[in-house]
């Protein structure tokens, strides 16, 4: 007798057509499904206007800077601006705010120049005048704002009030004038 099993049947190696159809239909269904849902990069589109050696540069847009306000604190003028951002992958509406303290209407003067050359159709600035501002010098900080030595400014001019802090009110409950007999 030979040496080998009892009860020994051929056996074929196994069907392997059905597993590769199955890893060919994903690789059809899922491998493009994924490809667009996900991107390694994020691709942005610039234009880009180089003019000729006779043209000028195109005009820079408009309204820069969204917000101006000056306000009178006790050491100066504090200048606070919202400028919109020009940063290429910013949204629409992103803005910076800078604030800058000076000490004279004359720096006032100058700070305002540099906004006024940023944005230069921007006409109105808000003035926000202390509680204890006298009239005078209200006006005088209208007028330095609405021309400066080098030619206009902000001609329209618009004046708000200033947040005041809560008065604090005493405490509610018998007086010390009521208690004594």
């Amino acid at each position: 007798m030979p040496a080998g099993r009892l009860f020994s049947t051929p056996t074929e190696p196994p069907d392997i057509r059905p597993a590769m159809m199955s890893v060919a239909a994903m690789m059809v269904l899922l491998l493009p499904a994924l490809l667009m849902a996900t991107s390694a990069q994020k691709l942005t589109g610039l234009g880009l206007s180089v003019p000729g050696p006779s043209e000028q540069l195109p005009p820079e847009p408009t309204g820069a800077v969204e917000r101006l306000s000056v306000s009178r604190q006790p050491s100066g003028y504090l200048i606070s601006a919202e400028v919109r951002s020009t940063d290429v992958l910013a949204s629409v509406g992103d803005t910076e705010r800078k604030e800058l303290l000076v000490s004279s209407l004359t720096e006032l003067q100058i700070q305002l120049a540099v906004f006024k050359g940023l944005d230069s159709k921007r006409e109105r600035i808000t003035l926000i005048p202390s509680a204890d501002t006298p009239t005078e010098e209200v006006v005088r900080w209208m007028d330095a704002v609405r021309r400066g030595p080098e030619g206009e400014l902000f001609p329209r001019v618009i004046l708000e009030t200033a947040v005041a802090a809560p008065v604090a009110r005493p405490a509610e409950g018998p007086s010390a004038e009521g208690d004594a007999p």
